[in-house]
């Protein structure tokens, strides 16, 4: 059975954006005899209380699109032990390590950029020895990549055909958690819909170059 999802973040009241995505999700799997499940997308608590995921489920429900399940949905900022264990499958494989950047330098005109705007991370911290490390902790604390491969991603979209990038030359290595401690949306996207059983994604056009990092990541995570 298709089982398809809707993970709003909530930081604000339900907008237009948030309605057509959820619609269209519903409209899909319905289409096909299948579910859709609800998931908030809280990881950030900060920016997401819980106020607005309340008015989120309270809204879907007025507007005839409440999910199938789970009850109560299911909330990602409750979920970071489950993440640490993937997390930590990742790190002792050797594929985590930490990176200081700042964000000025990660978007520096001199930073590798792709076609879109989007920055490529040069692996600048990728190679630092255990002193290096020790020696930038004292100024502040790292947040923590994923060491991707040289290898292309493909799939097939359902409306924008196929597509493919080079993790290592149209990405680069990706943060799975902040310095802050928060997992990173691309991990925790990627545990959930396995775990949930989600078969069929439908997103915004500006997270299709997100979709190679998460098939590797799900491969990768078995």
């Amino acid at each position: 059975m298709i089982t398809g999802r809707y993970a709003p973040s909530p930081s604000g009241r339900m907008h237009l954006g948030n309605l057509l995505c959820c619609l269209l999700a519903w409209l899909s799997a319905k289409s096909k005899g299948g579910q859709v499940l609800l998931r908030i997308e809280d990881l950030d608590t900060q920016r997401c209380p819980r106020h607005f995921a309340d008015a989120i489920v309270e809204d879907l429900a007025w507007l005839g699109l409440s999910a199938d399940g789970p009850e109560p949905p299911l909330y990602q900022s409750e979920r970071a032990e489950i993440y640490q264990y993937y997390y930590d499958k990742l790190a002792d494989r050797g594929l985590v390590y930490p990176c200081f950047c700042s964000r000025s330098q990660l978007h520096a005109a001199s930073a590798p950029h792709r076609s879109d705007g989007q920055v490529i991370y040069a692996g600048t911290c990728r190679h630092l020895t255990p002193a290096q490390v020790a020696e930038k902790r004292k100024i502040r604390a790292p947040a923590w990549r994923v060491r991707v491969p040289d290898e292309e991603i493909a799939f097939v979209d359902g409306h924008m055909g196929p597509y493919a990038e080079n993790l290592a030359r149209d990405c680069g290595d990706f943060y799975l958690r902040r310095a802050d401690g928060v997992f990173a949306y691309q991990l925790a996207v990627v545990v959930d819909d396995a775990l949930m059983g989600v078969t069929e994604v439908v997103r915004g056009a500006d997270l299709l170059s997100s979709t190679p990092r998460q098939l590797w990541l799900y491969r990768e995570l078995g």
